[in-house]
């Protein structure tokens, strides 16, 4: 009898969640779409990694493949999902019928892939522009990216509302409850909206400040040190003495600290505390679904 209760209960949750959910158009195709997408944004995410540490080595004719790979790749997803009324979300519109849960699911997801891996074209145009630069150039570089995953960020977290406006508006649950839950999630996502923007502004602000972990040091300084960079292994070029007395090269310790914030050697503090850096050329790859 627990069996046959148990099986019931569980069958029961299977028909709410699946009950609305055309497999023929959106089981099959669509978790061999999920899978495919989601396959592709890690490892566009890992080509755009390895292109950005490469800075001056990279080829100018592999970020140009690269770039038309993914602008397909995100074409032809869009071209596959025309009719399910992917597009209207994109520009902030709800869609035009409720859509089921799952349906819903399916759009966020499809369009916060696609909009990540459209983004990455953009990035990938500011490592062509900043190829050849030097070390001040591979700043500025890391602070374009930051400000362009902090946008992205920004818009993916407005991307699911009008899905979920739609969905919870759904008159059936009764006109009361749809509009108290309705106004729950815009509330919750206004939040959520109010802290991007000033991730946003904060990145756009770094823009426009120089960074400082030091000063340019003398020879007399590097000579006492020994002219010798503890992180490239290689004679000094362009030396920068820290505050905390290190010297170390320009590009070198402008690349350590995308990444860190203390000194190679001592672990003294040098860079303060500020917004996450996506000066590695890496995007979210956890999914805004609300």
């Amino acid at each position: 009898m627990y069996r046959i209760t148990t099986f019931i209960s569980i069958s029961h949750f299977v028909s709410l969640c699946f009950g609305n959910l055309n497999f023929s158009k959106y089981g099959f195709s669509g978790f061999f779409i999920t899978i495919w997408i989601t396959a592709g944004l890690v490892k566009s995410n890992d080509i755009l990694r390895k292109q950005t540490a490469l800075k001056g080595e990279r080829k100018f004719s592999v970020l140009v493949g690269y770039s038309f790979a993914f602008i397909l790749h995100v074409s032809g997803i869009y071209w596959w999902c025309r009719d399910d009324e992917i597009f209207y979300p994109l520009f902030m519109v709800p869609p035009k019928v409720i859509p089921p849960f799952w349906h819903a699911i399916f759009i966020i997801l499809v369009n916060d892939t696609m909009v990540r891996q459209a983004a990455m074209v953009l990035k990938l145009a500011l490592l062509m522009y900043y190829r050849n630069s030097r070390a001040h150039n591979f700043r500025r570089q890391g602070q374009m990216l930051t400000l362009v995953e902090y946008t992205l960020l920004l818009y993916r977290a407005l991307l699911p509302t009008p899905v979920w406006y739609k969905f919870f508006l759904n008159k059936e649950n009764g006109s009361l409850f749809s509009s108290l839950i309705t106004g729950l999630y815009l509330t919750f996502k206004l939040t959520s909206i109010v802290e991007k923007v000033q991730s946003f502004v904060a990145a756009l602000k770094a823009l426009s400040r120089k960074v400082h972990y030091g000063s340019y040091a003398t020879s007399e300084q590097v000579n006492v040190a020994g002219d010798l960079c503890a992180i490239c292994q290689e004679k000094m070029h362009a030396p920068i003495l820290l505050r905390c007395k290190h010297i170390f090269c320009e590009d070198c310790v402008s690349e350590w600290f995308e990444m860190e914030r203390t000194c190679p050697l001592c672990r003294a503090l040098v860079k303060p505390a500020d917004l996450r850096s996506y000066g590695d050329g890496s995007t979210g790859l956890l999914c805004q679904l609300f």
